[in-house]
């Protein structure tokens, strides 16, 4: 079994071309059902966020698809041309694979480290592959693997121990670029999680007013009741620019919600005012060239990552106990992958050997009953039994345990299955029959 990694990241991509690479859910589930119907063999987890876009692979070795499959799928998905996005994309295999996924899901790889959002998102990656019938055994037993290495690392280190969160580091930003927060109307395009997280920070900065517009007019009063603002229509979002001194926009949507012109038009009414917008989705909500427009200061997602080096002290003893344990999930976790194939053939080799000897035992003790101690000789014999069943299977479970994936452990384990009458279906997928 082989484990690929196919992505781009914040460390890798600028936000420009993440948003040309991202999936909301409808794409991501639309994504996952088209994989699993190409490479009907393989497995597949897709993990887009604001800071990556990651696709992983569980397939057969010798198998496809390959790296090189699995970027020109991309291009092809998202209408974009490989070669445009070549030098911003990473590939991975096998044990760097699994240690990465393993990182992202502990917030080791996040813009914020020790972020503990990452962890949501794999699990709700893991839902949308298990919806489209792209997730199996190997996949599921990958994200659990990453999901409890996770909280291991959040336990016993100290990685998340004053952390800060991507909505906080822009409210950082936003202090530093606009000090006088109580004379300032604040407007929120979206009303998520991170808009929440961001509105909670303001409204506790004392900002004179508060609007949130959002496509759903209910959760826009919802979040407007929790940090004391007003519901407003985005309909009317060239009225609502006009009045704010601070923008900041964390929506799904795939196309800019706000134009540079109707930023000039809102500077326009407001007299040049300075205007300070800070866009955290991915895609954008606000067109580039609005940074153009006079008086104005645009941040996106990319530009926190400077304000996070400065904000962010994360002790190097903390990265390096966080390492030694992922390092040992890793290992744990390909070794427990790496002898998946196998296991359901000696698991019923096992199965079947003990059962003769409990066949030969019950035969045994018709003769054994004469005795007055007969069942003291009984058990015995059957721990005997139990014994020699293990002594004569170690050495063969051992050496098909050793290399699992190659030709000849497979030709084997089919001479096993014949010469035991195992049966020709044991795969990893039923070996919970075949120990029940």
């Amino acid at each position: 079994m082989r484990i690929l990694c196919v992505g781009a990241s914040h460390k890798t991509a600028a936000v420009s071309m993440r948003e040309r690479l991202s999936f909301d859910c409808a794409k991501a589930s639309l994504a996952l059902a088209q994989l699993a119907q190409r490479w009907p063999a393989a497995e597949f987890l897709l993990l887009s966020t604001c800071n990556r876009v990651e696709l992983y692979v569980a397939r057969p070795l010798h198998e496809r698809p390959r790296v090189q499959d699995l970027v020109d799928w991309l291009g092809e998905f998202h209408r974009v041309h490989p070669d445009s996005f070549a030098g911003e994309t990473y590939s991975l295999a096998d044990a760097q694979a699994v240690a990465h996924l393993l990182r992202v899901t502990a917030g080791l790889d996040s813009l914020v480290p020790g972020e503990d959002q990452i962890v949501a998102q794999v699990k709700e990656a893991c839902r949308l592959a298990d919806e489209a019938r792209a997730a199996r055994g190997v996949m599921k037993e990958l994200v659990e693997g990453a999901l409890h290495t996770a909280k291991h690392v959040r336990t016993e280190t100290g990685v998340a121990a004053g952390k800060v969160s991507v909505a906080s580091v822009a409210v950082d930003l936003i202090r530093q670029g606009r000090p006088a927060l109580e004379q300032a109307c604040v407007l929120s395009i979206g009303a998520g999680e991170m808009s929440a997280m961001m509105l909670k920070h303001m409204a506790k900065l004392g900002c004179r007013k508060i609007l949130i517009a959002n496509r759903s007019p209910d959760r826009a009063a919802a979040l407007a009741r929790l940090c004391g603002g007003t519901s407003v229509s985005l309909e009317d979002l060239d009225e609502h620019l006009a009045a704010a001194d601070i923008v900041v926009t964390s929506t799904g949507s795939p196309q800019p919600l706000v134009t540079a012109a109707m930023v000039e038009a809102a500077q326009h009414r407001r007299g040049g005012k300075s205007l300070l917008i800070v866009d955290i989705a991915v895609p954008r909500d606000v067109d580039p060239a609005a940074a153009g427009v006079h008086n104005v200061s645009l941040f996106n997602i990319d530009d926190l990552e400077q304000t996070v080096r400065r904000t962010i002290a994360l002790r190097q003893d903390e990265q390096d106990r966080a390492c030694d344990i992922i390092d040992r999930h890793v290992a744990e976790l390909t070794e427990r992958l790496h002898v998946r194939k196998v296991s359901p053939t000696i698991d019923a080799l096992y199965k079947r050997l003990e059962q003769i000897a409990a066949e030969e035992l019950a035969s045994a003790r018709n003769k054994l009953s004469t005795h007055a101690d007969a069942a003291d000789d009984e058990e015995v014999i059957q721990r005997a039994l139990h014994r020699a069943v293990r002594r004569i299977l170690h050495d063969p479970a051992t050496r098909l345990r050793q290399d699992p994936d190659s030709a000849r452990t497979q030709e084997l384990m089919d001479a096993v299955r014949e010469l035991f009458a195992l049966g020709k279906d044991l795969t990893a997928e039923n070996a919970e029959n075949a120990e029940n």
